[in-house]
């Protein structure tokens, strides 16, 4: 199969992942600067952009960094996985959460305050640490990554990391040429990048969360309903450092 035609999968967000049940393995939380450089590049975005609390580093639970590089070994010569995020501390996850809630408030003063917490969940899970159902990234199971090529320049994916609106969607472009658009030789090339990103990571057993192109997860409750697995490897989880 030509590269071009890795289909984008057409499926909506989860709503009921949180009661997937959690059969916790205990499995560590690693550097991802300390994994194949030849492969990898780490860029944690919520530290180069100093907010308080974010990592210098992007740590996630072995085998997901262990899948990260098998993902990265099926890509282009020259092309690596670039990480822009991984597990997040409670205080972070808290901050992004907070931020996007008062940004939407601000741009939709008619919306009730239950709209207001459906939009920003679409994009931003709730800080929550409960031992039945953490966010995502607090479980070290889920990634937000994209593909640089050889000069160490990014993919172009048609938005930036944690650009919240419809374009982020995964298939976006996919659902627009599928509906008779004439794409524009520019959002070719987008659809052909998330393709890309969407098969190598997909072929080493990660789900992709389809309102952010960039988000990914192995192990946790995204994972396991999206997988039809019975239950979840990696629930809350702390760093020790």
């Amino acid at each position: 199969m030509n590269r071009n035609d890795y289909p984008v999968p057409h499926v909506q967000p989860l709503e009921d992942w949180k009661q997937v049940p959690i059969r916790e393995n205990k499995e560590e939380l690693i550097s991802l600067k300390n994994v194949d450089s030849e492969l990898l590049v780490v860029v944690p975005q919520y530290h180069e952009i100093g907010l308080p609390g974010a990592l210098n580093d992007c740590y996630v639970r072995r085998e997901v960094a262990i899948k990260l590089v098998d993902a990265a070994r099926n890509l282009p010569n020259g092309h690596k996985l670039m990480i822009w995020d991984g597990w997040r501390p409670f205080a972070v996850q808290k901050q992004l959460y907070d931020s996007y809630l008062m940004k939407l408030s601000q741009e939709h003063p008619e919306w009730s305050e239950e709209r207001l917490r459906e939009g920003t969940r679409q994009f931003v899970s709730y800080p929550s640490e409960s031992e039945a159902a953490p966010a995502p990234h607090i479980t070290g199971g889920a990634v937000d990554v994209t593909i640089v090529d050889g000069n160490g320049d990014p993919l172009p994916m048609g938005t930036a990391f944690d650009d919240f609106n419809e374009q982020a969607w995964t298939h976006y472009y996919d659902e627009k040429k599928a509906d008779g658009e004439k794409l524009s030789e520019e959002e070719e090339i987008f659809l052909k990048n998330r393709k890309l990103l969407i098969h190598v990571m997909t072929s080493s057993g990660f789900t992709n969360y389809t309102a952010e192109w960039w988000h990914f997860d192995y192990g946790n409750q995204w994972w396991a309903k999206r997988s039809g697995e019975p239950a979840a490897k990696y629930g809350l989880v702390h760093l020790e450092v």
